[in-house]
């Protein structure tokens, strides 16, 4: 029988384990990090190239090239390739950061040798034709202009220019007339500068078989595509303001949004994985000070959380949530007394056991298998970091204490640090 009055016992998890990555070269020198794990024989392909906003003169250069590249080749229609993708039972993707553009295959290991030869077209031979480019740049205007009725895209985009200055590439936000200003030379320049295999990594994850190098050697590794672009990932200083509160008015708006945010350290950073503990406590899951505390106790909104980004030369550290208009004076100002409260009070032992419950859990189900080891790998792109990052943030973990996090917070949690801008009315 339970004695269900009683509360089972229960440890912080352990047994950390991580999958190895072996470091290998094609032909050229393009680098393969090859991740070997799983059951199935399934294979994730991540090319990723240094083809961000940060390395683009204008906005939206950089997304529109790397959606443009699925959009047909020199030899096949962009029906031809969803249609042969989709034949071989696979899946193409595509992300763009600030620092690097990625393209992503999932495909059974066995038909990689009949997929392989379309990623080559992809990257290499673009179609990169007019009627494509109008329907896309349709199409994101459409998506910009919708996503500009909502307070929350408005707060965020306020919130990086604010941070880091409209003229900086962290805070260069695309606005409306930038649809009118970029053309397909843009595109076309951009790729024939960016995609080429001295900008290139290639990330290779699951089954793949014993001649995945060779296959992508055979499609890759030559110096056919090869150019004398440097790898430019230089970021200018920052040009802060200095008023520490900004609004952007929408009068038909049922809510304001809310974002507060700071400069903050990054990766690299010796404060960055002790923070990670201090936000994820703050307001960092659902269990949170300030879900507890807006939500549950005050009703003042239905979700807050609060983040730390990381881009290669600079953090952030922000809290955003959304409330009724007449509610955001009260709200700021109860997000900023959680604040003072970590800064003035130690953490009870009991909140602390379970926030160190959840991140490590958290950290082994984000390192659960080949493909998600690839993802926290290539979160590491860029940085002098490699696998032990994930084995230091386990033990920062472990070894964290209140008086520590009582330190951070007197260090980052800082009210006159802060910046508060507001979507809404």
């Amino acid at each position: 029988m339970l004695e269900r009055k009683e509360v089972p016992e229960y440890a912080l998890p352990t047994g950390l384990t991580i999958l190895e990555q072996q470091e290998l070269r094609l032909n050229n020198g393009v680098p393969v990090h090859f991740i070997h794990g799983g059951t199935q024989e399934v294979t994730k392909l991540d090319f990723i190239f240094s083809a961000g906003v940060v390395q683009s003169n204008k906005p939206l250069v950089a997304s529109m090239t790397n959606t443009l590249l699925q959009e047909g080749t020199e030899l096949m229609s962009s029906f031809e390739v969803a249609e042969k993708i989709d034949f071989f039972g696979a899946y193409l993707g595509q992300a763009t950061n600030y620092h690097h553009a990625q393209i992503t295959l999932y495909a059974l290991s066995r038909y990689l040798p009949e997929l392989l030869p379309i990623i080559e077209q992809i990257i290499k031979k673009p179609a990169l034709s007019q009627h494509e480019f109008d329907v896309l740049l349709a199409k994101k205007r459409q998506d910009f202009l919708v996503d500009s009725e909502k307070v929350k895209n408005l707060a965020y985009r306020k919130s990086q220019e604010v941070l880091f200055g409209s003229n900086h590439p962290y805070g260069k936000v695309a606005k409306l007339n930038h649809f009118d200003e970029i053309l397909l030379s843009d595109i076309k320049a951009f790729h024939q500068a960016q995609y080429a295999s001295n900008l290139c990594t290639i990330i290779v994850s699951g089954q793949p078989g014993n001649d995945f190098l060779a296959l992508l050697n055979t499609h890759f590794g030559g110096n056919d595509w090869s150019n004398s672009t440097e790898d430019n990932q230089y970021v200018p200083e920052v040009n802060i303001t200095t008023e520490r509160f900004h609004l952007e008015k929408k009068e038909n708006a049922m809510q304001s949004a809310i974002r507060i945010v700071r400069p903050c350290v990054a990766k690299e950073n010796p404060d960055y994985l002790p923070l990670l503990l201090l936000n994820t406590l703050f307001g960092g899951y659902f269990g949170s000070r300030l879900m507890t505390n807006l939500r549950e106790e005050k009703g003042l909104t239905y979700g807050i959380n609060s983040y730390m980004v990381s881009f290669l030369k600079a953090g952030i550290f922000g809290i955003a949530t959304e409330v009724m208009a007449d509610q955001r004076e009260l709200a700021v100002t109860e997000i900023f007394n959680e604040m003072a409260k970590l800064r003035n009070h130690t953490v009870e032992e009991e909140e602390l056991t379970r926030v160190k419950n959840y991140m490590l859990g958290d950290l082994m189900r984000n390192l659960d298998g080949p493909f998600a080891v690839s993802d926290a790998f290539r979160g590491l792109l860029g940085f002098d970091l490699d696998f032990d990052y994930f084995t230091s943030f386990e033990q920062t973990i472990k070894d964290m204490t209140s008086s520590k996090l009582k330190d951070l917070a007197n260090k980052y949690l800082v009210e006159d640090d802060f910046y508060v801008v507001v979507a809404g009315k």
